[in-house]
């Protein structure tokens, strides 16, 4: 057999290949099965703050065809559990994966690992090393930035011979780390005194936490899970008149606004991330060669006279999903 007729049989071959891989997406496009099964691993998945998010995950996935699967968790998972969480998954066939990285040095070699056998799409955070990993968000620092202002705006610009506290579930997270530079950047040359910056998981033991701080004036709360500890040991008149803001997105961060107890909650479009994270995946399940891509979603600042408005019903809605 001469040169010739080799190379044209292996076109042939090849030609055949891409038929059989083109047939079977179309296949998938119509109606031929889920387009693919997709696992969702987040921390503390049955919290509240996780419900407009959630509710995106679903309203994407129904649309694409895609099969959806939240897996349960705790508040706090180890580089090793996620690992193992996603292995599981793998070899229970899931096709993708949207996951809120750990902040444990070696996530990102972790993810790079799996992203070499389905499509990765990372929410909320990103990883402690340099990596390709994807990331659907709000703007961290913008978030942060946000927050302060509004708090400006309440005294008038001016913060000076005031002392402030500052709340984060962890300060590991790069997400953490920009909301509060973020923060930092707009009190900078203000006069206030950040008296102290705690961080943790206040799930069970917030009043006895809190109340080891010293008096501040103001607090600012960086994340729900602060924000809304901070605004059940308010309830009980634990803060000692200090005024409460914070960046939130759940059912209870709403009712302390609306109680008052919270004077201003900044609010990062939850459901779109849900929403964003999954069409992406199902993009790259969808379309041969298609990499996704970053995605930042929108916050919307909500006061308690604002909280029923049209904006804040469709925020409230989504957050009740």
């Amino acid at each position: 057999m001469n040169k010739s007729a080799k190379y044209f049989i292996l076109i042939e071959v090849i030609l055949g290949i891409l038929v059989v891989i083109f047939a079977s997406l179309m296949l998938k496009g119509q109606g031929g099965g889920p387009l693919g099964r997709v696992a969702v691993i987040v921390c503390d998945s049955d919290g509240f703050q996780w419900s407009a998010f959630k509710y995106g995950i679903r309203m994407a996935a129904q649309e694409r065809g895609v099969d959806a699967v939240i897996l349960g968790t705790e508040s706090v998972m180890s580089l090793e559990e996620q690992q193992e969480l996603i292995e599981s998954e793998l070899e229970n066939g899931a096709d993708a994966v949207i996951v809120q990285p750990v902040s444990d040095e070696g996530a990102g070699q972790m993810l790079e690992g799996v992203k070499k056998k389905v499509p990765v799409m990372l929410v909320e955070s990103r990883v402690p090393e340099e990596t390709s990993l994807p990331v659907t968000e709000a703007d961290p620092y913008g978030l942060g930035g946000a927050l302060a202002k509004e708090l400006l705006k309440d005294f008038e610009g001016s913060l000076e011979g005031k002392t402030l506290g500052v709340l984060s579930r962890t300060t590991d997270s790069s997400t953490a780390d920009e909301r509060m530079k973020g923060f930092q950047a707009v009190m900078e040359d203000e006069g206030v005194e950040i008296r102290w910056y705690i961080a943790g998981n206040f799930d069970k033991g917030e009043a006895e936490y809190l109340a080891s701080q010293p008096k501040v004036d103001i607090i600012a709360a960086l994340d729900d899970s602060s924000l809304t500890a901070a605004g059940a040991y308010a309830s009980s008149n634990g803060l000692e008149g200090a005024v409460l803001y914070g960046i939130g997105h759940s059912t209870q961060a709403a009712y302390y606004l609306d109680k008052g107890i919270v004077e201003c909650l900044v609010t990062p479009d939850e459901f779109s991330v849900g929403y964003q994270s999954m069409s992406e995946i199902a993009d790259c399940l969808e379309k041969l060669f298609y990499s996704a891509k970053d995605r930042m979603v929108s916050y919307t600042v909500l006061r308690r006279e604002s909280l029923f408005s049209q904006k804040g019903q469709e925020i409230l809605f989504t957050m009740s999903q």
